[in-house]
């Protein structure tokens, strides 16, 4: 089995250096000596130990038994490739000296967080520009499901790979196989990619830029290619096709396909997506009546304009931002907030909790109000009409516990070494975990995060990554369960033995 995924992390290699191949033409086109020269050694790199693991595994392809603990050590150690190569083009062209300043800023790309240690975004070169949102488009849908599209004749369990690396507590299956439900999710994101690049092209933006931002945008990841973000364009028509397209990002990738099969009427019936709707329609109302009333807004225009932006781009956790939303009320900077922490739906390019996640907690609390009041009852927790498993509502509740542990000991963590005032580092800290990119305070929309040192920049790199791979991922190649050579399965469940003892 070591050799089968040795050769798996071989062909992982090979097609990574292959999408390094796009930047390196873009490199090519801008004649960028230095960049150039850094995309050649990182895609040799790419192809000489991709081609070693294959000659040493010998061609011995992956098989359909493959476990679910193996599952999760390939997308961990896939996204560990990643991010450990994908930082060398900003080192190896001078663009950044730092290896940690490149490692944060490669896991804000890959993350979709878009925090950023950019003081002059503009001085960089355009293919290394064009490389950082190539990162944030790679990660948005996932590295690992975009691999298993492209590759599925590896006859791998891609539900597996799906489980452990797709956001959200539910993947949304749209075929019986996983490969063409991989395919399939990623003609969508190339579809929606494509209509917002001719979408900014028609406001006036370059192919360039387009791209660029289009690439941000669905993957809710929010880097832009200028120091001013997405206001050096001043116009209401890109702001809105931007807030109209990352809504859509933040929505299950899967009601896509039954909108198509069924209609709007079919889509709108899925609680999650009314949920996901109701708060951010609520929450823009709320932000547009407190920046008219106690803000100084005179236009209802820019005041509908400001706040659908900064709710939809917040909620979806793209973090783009036209509005210095850190001199607004503290009621609308709460809203702000919420709405980081919720996040958007499962199945999505998006991070934070997740609107299901939100949902299933408040039937929860509804469940145990009545059970406290009617001991006798039974009443069965339902998502769109059918009950919920007792393992499905047990792994949500404990998600949730995990995610406030993590970013209660990150915050300390970042603290301990940062200097900061508390607001700056607790939002630091949930904008990385739910994957936005600005916070509040010295990091709100018009900061960025260079001045952190070193360790918290690993601490808060770390964070954006346990995010993005919901926990679990991350922290269950920690585990001394996950390494104990003496585990078995039987009927979907890992057991554990002592070493003497047969299983039977």
């Amino acid at each position: 089995m070591r050799t089968r995924i040795r050769n798996f992390f071989g062909l992982f290699l090979i097609f990574f250096g292959a999408c390094l191949v796009l930047p390196l033409i873009i490199a090519l086109a801008c004649r960028e000596t230095s960049s150039i020269r850094a995309f050649l050694i990182t895609i040799a790199i790419c192809l000489v130990a991709g081609f070693i693991n294959m000659r040493i595994s010998k061609g011995d392809f992956i098989s359909t038994k493959l476990r679910l603990r193996d599952s999760y050590f390939i997308v961990a150690m896939s996204w560990f490739l990643a991010l450990t190569i994908g930082a060398l083009p900003y080192v190896l062209s001078g663009a950044m000296p730092s290896y940690v300043d490149a490692f944060f800023e490669t896991c804000s790309g890959f993350s979709t967080t878009g925090a950023t240690i950019l003081t002059e975004v503009e001085s960089l070169p355009r293919s290394i520009l064009f490389w950082r949102a190539l990162t944030q488009w790679l990660g948005g849908m996932g590295i690992m499901v975009l691999f298993m599209a492209l590759l599925p004749s590896f006859g791998i369990k891609g539900q597996n790979i799906a489980s452990a690396e797709t956001p959200g507590p539910i993947f949304s299956k749209v075929s019986s196989r996983f490969s063409g439900t991989a395919q399939s999710l990623y003609i969508a994101y190339i579809i929606l990619t494509g209509m917002l690049v001719i979408m900014l092209m028609l406001g006036g933006v370059s192919l360039y830029d387009a791209v660029c931002h289009a690439f941000t945008a669905l993957a809710t990841g929010g880097f832009s290619t200028y120091n001013a973000g997405v206001t050096h364009f001043d116009s209401d028509y890109v702001y809105w096709m931007l807030t109209i397209f990352t809504f859509l990002a933040g929505t299950n990738f899967g009601l896509f396909f039954v909108l198509i099969a069924k209609g709007p009427r079919a889509m709108f019936r899925d609680e999650e997506f009314r949920l996901y709707a109701k708060i951010m329609g609520i929450a823009i109302v709320l932000v547009m009546i407190s920046l008219m009333t106690r803000s100084g807004y005179t236009s209802y225009w820019r005041a509908l304009t400001d706040a659908s932006f900064e709710v939809v781009t917040m909620m979806t956790t793209t973090g783009y931002s036209i509005a210095n939303y850190v001199e607004w009320t503290a009621f609308a900077q709460i809203i702000i907030i919420i709405v980081m922490l919720v996040g958007a739906s499962s199945s999505s390019t998006a991070g934070g909790l997740k609107v299901v996640r939100v949902l299933v907690s408040l039937r929860l609390m509804k469940h145990f109000t009545k059970r406290k009041l009617h001991g006798n009852m039974v009443d069965e927790v339902k998502l769109d009409g059918k009950r919920l498993p007792s393992e499905t509502i047990s792994q949500i509740t404990s998600f949730i516990t995990m995610y406030i542990i993590v970013l209660i000991v990150a915050t300390f963590l970042v603290s301990f070494s940062s200097g900061q005032d508390l607001v700056t580092d607790f939002t630091a800290t949930l904008s990385c975990i739910s994957n936005v990119g600005p916070g509040m305070a010295n990091v709100g929309p018009l900061e960025n995060f260079a001045f952190y040192p070193d360790f918290a920049k690993v601490v808060l790199a770390l964070t954006m990554i346990i995010g993005r791979l919901e926990l679990i991922t991350f922290f269950i190649v920690f585990t001394k369960y996950f390494w104990n050579n003496h585990a078995v399965q039987k009927n979907g469940f890992t057991l554990f033995r002592r070493r003497n003892e047969t299983y039977k």
